[in-house]
């Protein structure tokens, strides 16, 4: 799932893991209500290369407050692979999105909302869209799969690390 290096440099944080999953749900959380926000404002009005400059600054600034919001978190070590996948996925789709960005910038006008889409760097943003969509998916499989072990919850032979029960809902879009 990532580079054995990024998982061994991610690893031994404090939190455990059903805190660290929180923490990433209130990120996404975030994350999702600022995109939202931004793109009610944006088609709300005629689209004008101004607007789209200003639609672009803050979605580059809400993806790389979630990039780096991602980076600081110090994962426990059960999670540490699925951490670094994660800043590697978010790392690309940040790029992509400022590729966009700087495509939509070299517009002469922009008469249609969503007219970056049909470019071949709107078409590269959203072949690592689907990527992140997949992640976030196959991520709370992972963490619904946990529920399994609240039977184990309890037993006073077993780590606590191996009866966390994880609950979190990243709000992934259906395949």
């Amino acid at each position: 799932m990532c580079v054995a290096a990024m998982a061994a440099a991610c690893g031994g944080g404090n939190l455990t893991v059903p805190e660290y999953a929180a923490e990433v749900e209130e990120l996404v959380a975030e994350m999702g209500t600022q995109f939202a926000t931004i793109d009610e404002e944006w088609t709300s009005q005629p689209p004008t290369a101004e607007r789209a400059e200003v639609y672009w600054e803050q979605r580059l600034a809400i993806r790389t407050d979630f990039l780096e919001g991602v980076e600081d978190l110090e994962p426990p070590d059960e999670v540490a692979a699925m951490h670094a996948a994660s800043i590697d996925i978010f790392s690309r789709i940040t790029a992509a999105d400022q590729a966009l960005a700087a495509r939509t910038a070299e517009f002469e006008a922009v008469t249609d909302h969503w007219q970056w889409v049909d470019t071949p760097e709107g078409e590269a943003a959203d072949a690592i869209l689907e990527e992140v969509y997949a992640f976030c998916r196959a991520s709370q499989a992972e963490f619904d799969a946990t529920g399994e072990r609240e039977v184990l919850e309890g037993n006073p032979w077993l780590p606590s690390e191996m009866t966390q029960v994880v609950s979190v809902a990243f709000g992934c879009p259906p395949p």
